[in-house]
């Protein structure tokens, strides 16, 4: 098995297509899953998703129309998902930062016209509710001239919730949101890290509506506006 962040070729490609064909299978029946607005875009793209669940890299993979690549929290390589996440030659991140190699691995990636998967909150949500979104993986996205397509995966939570064992059989549905071009996400003035900031903020937003919840960055802004009331 290919290291994290490395190019599986050979038996190991059709590994990859066999299981993509298994687990849509799989989701198709036991999940009864649904999969709306599917991007039509050739070449590199990034998918950024919401993240209730570990089988939320699994879902996405299986939805996306091509095979992605995910950035990874390094601890994900002691998770049972490990196999799949090098055999799809996912990229481990950590959080404490130095993570130059790996972000040129991904930026690789996107320029021979891959697709990288991100999940923004940076980590597993216990209550199907947003998390804060994380800048640092969105400068990865606004480094390249692709588009960007945020995802709401709905009922990966409910289906294999954190500290589960076994899957339950609930409905699974992956809405895919309208391309939005990473050119039209660094807007307005300021420096680069409030640049990112509103990215960011974006982003989680146009996931939140796909979920239908409101994104934490709304939720802590309207709180702290009624405080001062």
């Amino acid at each position: 098995m290919p290291e994290p962040g490395q190019e599986p070729t050979g038996r190991r490609l059709l590994w990859r297509g066999f299981l993509r064909i298994l687990v849509s299978a799989t989701l198709r029946v036991y999940f009864r899953w649904r999969v709306t607005n599917r991007p039509r875009i050739d070449g590199a793209f990034v998918l950024v998703a919401n993240h209730s669940s570990f089988l939320d890299p699994v879902v996405l993979g299986a939805a996306s129309p091509r095979p992605v690549s995910f950035l990874i929290n390094s601890m994900s390589n002691r998770s049972p998902l490990r196999w799949f996440y090098r055999l799809f030659g996912s990229i481990p991140i950590d959080p404490r930062g130095g993570n130059r190699d790996s972000l040129r691995r991904a930026r690789s990636k996107l320029d021979s016209g891959q697709i990288i998967g991100v999940f923004p909150e940076g980590g597993i949500t216990r209550d199907g509710g947003l998390l804060l979104g994380n800048p640092g993986a969105v400068a990865l996205v606004l480094s390249r001239d692709v588009f960007v397509v945020p995802v709401g995966l709905c009922g990966v939570g409910e289906a294999f919730p954190y500290g589960a064992i076994f899957p339950r059989p609930k409905r699974i549905e992956v809405r895919f949101g309208e391309p939005i071009p990473a050119s039209e996400l660094m807007v307005g003035g300021g420096s680069r890290k409030e640049q990112l900031a509103r990215a960011t903020e974006r982003i989680m937003r146009e996931i939140g509506s796909l979920i239908g919840r409101e994104c934490r960055e709304d939720e802590l802004r309207r709180h702290f506006a009624a405080s001062r009331i």
